[in-house]
């Protein structure tokens, strides 16, 4: 609801030092608002992680975000042709919502064709949330099919195409913890050829967090964050990295 929505300006914007702007880019800012913002029902703090410290694994993690969501379509007996992927054109074609719960099944022509369905990918105006199914740096090195470094938590998929930058959280004695933010993924949300990759919050609470904190000098802001020309030319190496690699 439009209610819900706030509009804030940005004061400034610090990211890390990079040392790579590629797959493994440190994908994390600290964003500083022009004004207050006071909590509401919809907009509230979320704890920080102690630092380098490790996703916990006897408790549950979540994704949450608006980015794609899927929807499976089965062939009608009887279906017509369409003229675009919607659900009301699939609808008037003949096609029926599938009542299968297993959509990671469907992963390419082939086996939709097999199933005799379309998979449709849509936006979504209501927040999603999904349990994520973390995996530990020697399988996500393995699977990647290269050394994955310390700040990057890896999952078995879970998120699609916009939920970047959203988080990665754990619930520990009621209170809720940032453990990572979404940051690059597999083309296919379904059933994914290679791990979703997360920026590993607490690897950043003492090197970039607390720095620039009110409390902290302007001198460790300054010596903690990147320049804006050294942010802007990291994030032209990333596209220029996918652009040449995949």
């Amino acid at each position: 609801p439009k209610t819900q929505v706030i509009c804030v300006d940005v004061e400034s914007i610090c990211t890390p030092i990079h040392n790579t702007c590629g797959l493994f880019m440190k994908d994390i800012a600290l964003v500083k608002l022009a004004q207050r913002v006071n909590f509401t029902r919809h907009v509230q703090p979320i704890c920080l992680p102690s630092n380098c410290s490790d996703l916990p694994t006897d408790t549950p993690s979540y994704a949450t975000g608006w980015g794609k969501i899927d929807d499976y379509y089965e062939f009608d007996d009887d279906y017509n042709d369409f003229d675009d992927g919607t659900k009301e054109s699939m609808k008037e074609a003949g096609f029926k919502k599938s009542m299968n719960d297993q959509p990671t099944k469907l992963s390419s022509s082939s086996s939709q064709a097999v199933l005799k369905g379309v998979l449709i990918l849509e936006s979504t105006n209501q927040l999603m949330q999904r349990k994520i199914d973390i995996i530990d740096q020697a399988e996500c090195t393995k699977q990647m099919e290269r050394e994955v470094p310390g700040y990057i938590v890896c999952s078995n998929g879970g998120a699609c195409h916009g939920d970047s930058g959203g988080p990665l959280m754990y619930e520990d004695n009621g209170q809720w913890f940032l453990g990572g933010v979404i940051s690059d993924g597999p083309d296919d949300c379904l059933q994914p050829e290679r791990p979703l990759l997360f920026i590993k919050v607490s690897h950043f609470v003492q090197s970039l967090i607390s720095p620039a904190l009110p409390s902290s000098s302007q001198r460790n802001k300054i010596a903690t964050c990147a320049t804006e020309e050294a942010r802007k030319d990291c994030v032209r190496k990333f596209y220029q990295f996918y652009n040449n690699t995949f």
